[in-house]
Formats: C-alpha cells, sequence, structure tokens
C-alpha cells in the first residue's frame, strides 16, 4: 500500500480526463466539443483550487484563473443566463468575439499558472519537499507541466473557433 495521499493520485486522473476530452476519447454524451472540455475542466479545477485554498489558508490562483474559464464557457454553453432571454435553447452557441477573447486569456492564465511552479522548480522543490515525498514532487512536475500544456492548446484551439463558426454560419445562409 502506497503512503501518498489519496489526492496525489487525482492529478494524472484529472490531467488524463482533460485530455481523453480534449481529443475526443471521451463518449460524446461527456465530450463532444472542446467547450464542453474546457468547461467540465475547468470547473473542476476551480473547485479543487477552491478545496485547497481551504485545506491550506493560502491563495490557489486557479480559483481565479479556472473560474474565469468556467465561468465564460457557461456563459457561452447558454447555462448562465446574462440577460435579455440568452439561454441556450434553439439558439446555440453564444461565442462572440469579446467572449471568446476572454475564455482564450482565461485558458492563456491558466497555463501560466500550471507553468509557474515549474519556472520557480527550485524554490518550489525547496519549500514543499519538507513536507512532501519525491514521488509527489515529481508527480506535481509533471501535472504542472502537462496541464500548462493543455491550457495552452485550448487557448490555440479556442482562438480559431470564431472563424469556423463565422463560416459555418455563413454557410448555412
Amino acid at each position: 500500500m502506497s503512503s501518498e495521499p489519496a489526492l496525489t493520485y487525482l492529478m494524472p486522473a484529472y490531467a488524463g480526463a482533460s485530455y481523453a476530452g480534449l481529443f475526443g476519447l471521451l463518449p460524446t454524451s461527456i465530450s463532444s466539443d472542446l467547450t464542453t472540455t474546457m468547461l467540465a475542466s475547468a470547473t473542476f479545477g476551480a473547485a479543487w483550487a477552491a478545496f485547497n485554498i481551504y485545506r491550506t489558508k493560502s491563495l490557489d490562483l486557479g480559483v481565479v484563473t479556472m473560474g474565469m474559464v468556467a465561468v465564460s464557457t457557461a456563459i457561452e454553453r447558454g447555462l448562465i443566463d446574462v440577460g435579455g432571454g440568452t439561454g441556450r435553447g434553439s439558439e446555440g452557441s453564444r461565442l462572440t468575439p469579446t467572449l471568446k477573447l476572454v475564455e482564450t486569456i482565461g485558458c492563456i492564465l491558466v497555463s501560466i499558472n500550471f507553468a509557474l511552479p515549474i519556472v520557480a522548480w527550485n524554490e518550489v522543490a525547496r519549500t514543499l519537499g519538507r513536507k512532501k515525498t519525491s514521488f509527489w514532487l515529481s508527480t506535481f512536475w509533471c501535472y504542472c507541466l502537462v496541464m500548462a500544456l493543455f491550457w495552452a492548446i485550448c487557448a490555440y484551439r479556442n482562438n480559431g473557433r470564431i472563424a469556423t463558426l463565422a463560416a459555418a454560419a455563413a454557410a448555412s445562409k
């Protein structure tokens, strides 16, 4: 039996589920498009960051950065009504240039948030190494790397969606 806390194994599980959604490896009822994947991953990540704040009594910027992605993608999906009867209904996606920009900036900020521990690894390892195992530190480093890449890919793909949606709208007329 491993002496590692159960949450240690949540890092690779969360990363794996996020990539599975990104590359369409989950059933379509779970992950049908980029927005669904971003919404699910950001919502889970923001909740995890909130739990970390509660548990450690220190700031986790994931609440802000992932919260930004979660809220903006929820607005796009029509899960949050921003007034004027903009519920999802038959109108479909609410993607506008401004919302796309907010989502993309949010993804970039999440990516940077995951990259920060890697950039400052010597300090992170020195500080956390006093209370964490080498297995946990290695897992955390890999987790930060793959999730920084995941959110950078999301930002890139999200940035291209507005042209695709505009072309589809023009073709349907």
